[in-house]
C-alpha cells in the first residue's frame, strides 16, 4: 500500500498570484482555501455580485485585509464541518406532562416539527409533548439557499411515506436515543447563531473599485 497523496484545490498559479499581490509569501494554499470560503459568506459580496454567482463562477476580489477573510473562513468551515459534533446552544424544553421526559416523549410525530410562532420563530414544537424555547433571533439571520439550517432540518426531520411505494421514511430510527434529536436541533442553533456573528463581524471592505474590472478566478 503506498501513502496518501495530497491533492489541493488551490492551484501553484492561485498561490503566486496572492503571495504577488498581498506581497507576502507566508501566505498558503490552505489560507487561500479559508480566504475564499470567508469572501463567499461576505454580505455586500454576495449582494453585490448576486446575478453573476447564480450563472457562471464566482470572481474572488483582493480585498483589503486578505487575514481576517481567511481566520474567518477557518471558523466558518470548522463550524460547518463539525456541525455534528459541535457544542449545544442551551434551548428551555418545555415539557407537557409530569415529572421528567420519558425517552418515547421526544419521538417524533405525524405531525411536522413548527413554530408556535412563524414571525418570531422563537418557540419550536418539536411534538405533542415537547417544546423547545429561546431560540435567538440571530438562529434565523444565517440563510443557505434560502433557508435557515433550522428550517432545513425541520423539513428533513419528519414522518413521511412514499405514495407509490408506501415505504416510510422515519427520522425518529436515526438516533440511538430519542432524546439526540434534542442535542441535534440545539447543535444547528449554535452553528447558526456562531455564523452570524462570525459572518457579521468580517470587515465591511471586500471589494476595491478595481475589483469591478479584476478579479481572481483560477479556471
Amino acid at each position: 500500500m503506498g501513502g496518501v497523496n495530497r491533492i489541493d484545490n488551490i492551484s501553484d498559479t492561485a498561490l503566486r498570484a496572492f503571495r504577488e499581490h498581498y506581497k507576502d509569501d507566508s501566505i498558503t494554499k490552505d489560507a487561500i482555501f479559508d480566504y475564499v470560503y470567508g469572501i463567499l459568506h461576505a454580505q455586500r459580496y454576495r449582494e453585490e455580485f448576486a446575478n453573476d454567482l447564480s450563472k457562471m463562477i464566482p470572481r474572488i476580489p483582493y480585498a483589503p485585509d486578505f487575514h481576517a477573510f481567511a481566520e474567518a473562513g477557518a471558523l466558518l468551515a470548522s463550524l460547518h464541518l463539525n456541525y455534528e459534533t459541535c457544542e449545544q446552544y442551551p434551548l428551555k424544553l418545555i415539557f407537557s406532562g409530569n415529572g421528567e421526559p420519558l425517552p418515547e416523549h421526544y419521538r417524533l410525530s405525524q405531525k411536522a416539527m413548527r413554530y408556535t410562532d412563524k414571525n418570531t420563530k422563537e418557540t419550536l414544537i418539536v411534538n405533542e409533548h415537547i417544546h423547545l424555547s429561546g431560540i435567538p433571533e440571530e438562529a434565523h439571520r444565517y440563510v443557505v439557499n434560502g433557508r435557515t439550517p433550522l428550517d432545513w432540518f425541520m423539513d428533513r426531520y419528519k414522518i413521511t411515506q412514499d405514495k407509490d411505494s408506501g415505504i416510510v421514511n422515519d427520522p425518529n430510527g436515526w438516533f440511538a436515543d430519542p432524546r439526540d434529536l434534542i442535542t441535534a436541533i440545539e447543535r444547528i442553533i449554535y452553528v447558526s447563531v456562531e455564523s452570524t456573528r462570525i459572518i457579521e463581524g468580517l470587515p465591511a471592505e471586500v471589494i476595491t473599485d478595481e475589483m469591478h474590472q479584476s478579479g481572481f478566478s483560477d479556471k
